[in-house]
């Protein structure tokens, strides 16, 4: 039992015997330490699993090292990953597969591969790039990603495409032009040689080729003309070889490759025997040439002709020495054994095209043409054109005389005459045709011809009239009293052979020349419409033939017809137009307006005087002032009358069908006549700032007395603003023939309009109050019977005289020392209606030397914006290629 003699025990406090917070930090550190080198051998693992490698071969082979990487890292797997000695030697084993030859190798060509796609990506989109340059280089990256072979490197590169073709060309046409020209005015054979007649004492004529046959040449009545223009083949080939460059030769052995790929030894053989065959005509040409100079050239110095008398001989030399035959062979036989192919392909290729090139640019042509100008016969067709038209418009006039306005007036006057003498008839009133001022018919067409061509009636008026006023003291000598057949001539030379200007530098001249070329054919396609026009509309006066056809007329107790139905009713028409009604005015009391009309009888009877109609119109007359008929008199007038109230309602409406058609028909045929129209787009500011101006400009005339639209409640500014404040709103222009427009603004059903003056709409709009050259051409197509802009119809290079452009009217052409040599028609499909599914041809000429060549720019039918763009795009290179097309036929 205790006892209070017993010690109480007593607790000691813990004493501490290790650093366990220290301990814990040592911990932490290491385990960061082995996180550390974890994450360090896996990233080293990573960026070498990572690397870029394209051959196949290769990247099996990365994988094999990583794949031993792998089982050598088993063993450690457990071992303490924060010993940064441990780590060190882990990652020196992946090292060691970056350091390995074959795997830098093969980063080091996947580099030079991709840069090589990046360049040539690059070379694309600047228009740098070529299908053989890409070939080439692709080539070169399959064959090293097939080889199979680790150790290869890929050495290539992209080679930005070297125009050579450009180069050339541009060498060419620096070089020295060449011109001789000669004719040759004696009768040849079939061969081109000159004849020589001989006679001998029996009168018997003998014919030879032989100039030393003692026969004489005798004068044909066709010369044969040989004109040489241009640049020799051979000499633009030498200039070719000079100006190869390394850079050039790199191409060229990239083109060779390309053109060449999967060629045998029968197309080597083939290309050497052609370059053979080709270098040999080149130096004919040239001794030909040459010998032309020397027999043509006056201008020639004795120190000239030694000098191409030697390069005659030098020539001469090379085509019999064998040398040429010797180069042909030695390549043939080295096909069998090629040391280096591509040096072979790239010899034989630079050859061929070189040569090829030379011989496409080269402006040497001999042109053999007897003298029968076509260009005069085109000329003549102009003036045969307006006779046409003249003609046309005549009878046209006879036939329309009576149909105006008027006649109702006039039908009811007489018809109350008839009835005081002859007793009741019935009264005939024809119905009105439409007085719409903007329907276009002949009579304004024909006041827009003579407002162009000038009116007979009123000496000097025209604008053709008035440009030769103008320039006439400028271009004609003092001592020239003709001036205007003066102008006509040196016009007509112009629109045959414009190559003359060349050498008259005289910008007058040129001026003058082409604004009365562009009057000209303006007038003559206004003419070729009108007498479209009045064709097209025949069919009416057909059928108002065949109404009449059966009428009986006027004939002699003996049977002898005097006067046919439809004569009589085509006279009485005719009588009618010498009625003129004019106005008075309003009366100062009633304010009611009266008419006065008077009769030219003057004129009527010096019309029919000393034709078979005259005995009408003196009948006609006299009834007119009350004379007394004789019985002759009474039956022509009486009968004539009896014809016309009989078929003129039916006349009358046949009439307005007619007029209806050709008003219609020209409406289609003019562009003056079309309406455009076209959105604006809500975010062209520039376009809405300018609205905002018109609209503000417009609203102060508003408020000074109104804006001039066409019917009320057009223009109301409160309406337009509210039309701008809400939403869905569009603005619309629509152009006008006449170069007025209309802004409309617009939203579902409610609109606004503000009118624009020519003046006005070509301040707030420029830019879309130009004319459109191609509603022009399609209109002059459209309203042509031959579906052509020219007006003769012709579609050979004759038709150049008549042409409906020229160089000035095209954009890239206007201003140049070309533009006078170039014209343009524009050939349309005969299904053309007009509409948005019209198809053209363009049709280029352009004169060489006197001569016209033409070609069509597009092989096939194209529509409105393809046309615009090939006449926009035509350029001095057109004009190039045009001559370079002629000299291949």
């Amino acid at each position: 039992m205790a006892s209070y003699t017993d010690k109480t025990p007593t607790f000691n406090p813990y004493v501490e015997q290790l650093p366990i917070e220290a301990m814990v930090q040592v911990g932490m550190e290491k385990q960061k330490q082995y996180g550390e080198g974890i994450e360090k051998i896996q990233t080293n693992i990573d960026n070498v699993a990572g690397l870029d490698i394209m051959k196949e071969e290769s990247k099996n082979y990365l994988q094999s090292k990583l794949n031993k990487l792998g089982n050598d890292l088993k063993y450690v797997a457990a071992a303490d990953f924060s010993n940064f000695q441990l780590v060190n030697s882990v990652s020196g084993m992946t090292n060691q597969i970056v350091k390995d030859p074959i795997i830098q190798d093969a980063v080091y060509s996947t580099k030079v591969v991709r840069k090589g796609q990046a360049n040539m990506e690059t070379a694309k989109k600047a228009g740098k790039s070529s299908v053989q340059n890409e070939a080439r280089f692709n080539y070169d990256v399959s064959n090293w990603l097939n080889d199979k072979d680790m150790t290869t490197k890929f050495n290539g590169e992209y080679i930005e495409y070297t125009d050579i073709d450009k180069k050339l060309r541009e060498v060419a046409d620096k070089i020295h032009e060449v011109d001789n020209s000669f004719e040759i005015p004696y009768k040849r054979d079939n061969s081109g040689n000159t004849l020589y007649y001989k006679t001998d004492a029996k009168g018997q004529t003998s014919i030879s080729t032989d100039p030393n046959s003692g026969g004489v040449a005798k004068i044909d009545d066709a010369i044969l003309s040989i004109k040489t223009k241009g640049k020799p083949a051979e000499k633009i080939l030498a200039n070719f070889y000079d100006s190869i460059n390394e850079n050039d030769k790199r191409q060229l052995g990239i083109d060779s490759w390309y053109h060449y790929r999967g060629a045998t030894k029968d197309t080597f053989k083939k290309d050497i025997s052609d370059n053979y065959r080709n270098t040999k005509t080149m130096l004919n040409d040239e001794i030909i040439n040459l010998s032309l100079k020397l027999q043509t050239d006056t201008k020639l110095t004795n120190v000239d002709r030694s000098a191409i008398q030697a390069r005659i001989t030098d020539v001469n030399e090379v085509l019999t020495n064998g040398s040429l035959d010797k180069k042909m062979n030695d390549q043939l036989l080295g096909i069998d054994n090629i040391k280096d192919l591509d040096k072979f392909k790239q010899s034989i290729y630079t050859e061929k095209t070189l040569t090829n090139l030379a011989k496409d640019m080269s402006w040497q042509s001999y042109e053999m043409e007897y003298k029968n100008n076509p260009y005069a016969q085109m000329d003549m067709e102009r003036r045969r054109l307006q006779f046409q038209y003249d003609d046309a418009s005549r009878q046209q006039r006879n036939a329309d005389r009576s149909f105006g306005w008027d006649q109702t007036k006039f039908y009811i006057e007489q018809a109350q005459k008839a009835a005081d003498k002859l007793g009741p008839q019935p009264i005939v009133t024809p119905g009105r045709i439409s007085t719409d001022i903007d329907k276009p018919n002949l009579d304004k067409l024909n006041k827009e011809i003579a407002g162009i061509a000038g009116d007979a009636k009123v000496p000097g008026s025209g604008q053709i009239p008035e440009l030769n006023s103008a320039y006439g003291a400028l271009l004609t000598d003092p001592n020239i009293k003709d001036k205007k057949k003066y102008l006509d001539g040196l016009y007509s030379s112009y629109a045959k052979d414009p190559s003359f200007l060349s050498r008259v530098n005289d910008p007058n001249m040129k001026e003058y020349l082409e604004k009365r070329r562009s009057l000209e054919i303006t007038v003559a396609q206004k003419r070729a419409l009108a007498t479209e026009t009045i064709r097209q509309s025949k069919k009416y006066d057909d059928q108002l033939d065949k109404l009449i056809a059966n009428e009986p007329g006027i004939v002699t107790t003996s049977g002898r017809s005097l006067y046919t139905g439809k004569e009589l009713f085509e006279f009485t028409n005719s009588a009618q137009s010498f009625y003129t009604t004019t106005s008075s005015g309003g009366s100062p009391t009633t304010g009611a307006s009266s008419s006065k009309t008077t009769f030219d009888a003057k004129g009527l009877l010096a019309l029919y005087k000393g034709t078979k109609k005259e005995a009408l119109a003196k009948a006609y007359v006299n009834h007119y002032y009350g004379k007394e008929l004789t019985p002759t008199e009474k039956v022509l007038f009486k009968r004539s009358q009896e014809v016309n109230f009989k078929y003129a309602p039916k006349a009358y409406e046949i009439y307005n069908q007619k007029m209806a058609f050709q008003a219609d028909f020209l409406a289609k045929s003019m562009p003056e006549r079309q309406t455009n129209i076209g959105t604006l787009s809500s975010g062209n500011t520039d376009d809405m700032d300018r609205v905002t101006q018109l609209i503000t400009r417009k609203g102060i005339e508003f408020s000074q007395g109104g804006v001039d639209s066409d019917k009320k409640g057009q223009f109301d500014p409160d309406a337009i603003q509210t039309l701008r404040e809400g939403k869905g709103t569009g603005y619309t222009i629509e152009k006008k023939y006449d170069g007025s427009a209309n802004l409309i603004i617009s939203s579902g059903k409610s609109q606004q309009i503000i009118p624009m003056t020519p003046a006005e709409f070509s301040v707030y709009f420029p830019r879309y109050s130009k004319p459109n050259a191609v509603n022009d051409i399609k209109y002059a197509v459209l309203g042509s019977p031959n579906k052509t802009t020219n007006i003769s119809g012709v579609k050979d290079a004759s038709a150049a005289v008549n042409a409906y452009l020229s160089g000035e009217s095209l954009p890239q052409l206007r201003g140049t020392s070309v533009s006078p040599l170039v014209r343009l028609d524009v050939d349309g499909s005969p299904f053309n209606d007009g509409s948005g599914n019209d198809r053209y041809v363009v049709r280029m000429y352009v004169n060489n030397n006197g001569e016209w060549l033409t070609r069509t720019l597009t092989p096939d039918y194209v529509n409105d914006a393809t046309m615009q763009s090939i006449i926009n795009g035509i350029g001095t290179s057109t004009v190039d290629e045009i001559l370079k097309q002629n000299r291949k036929r």
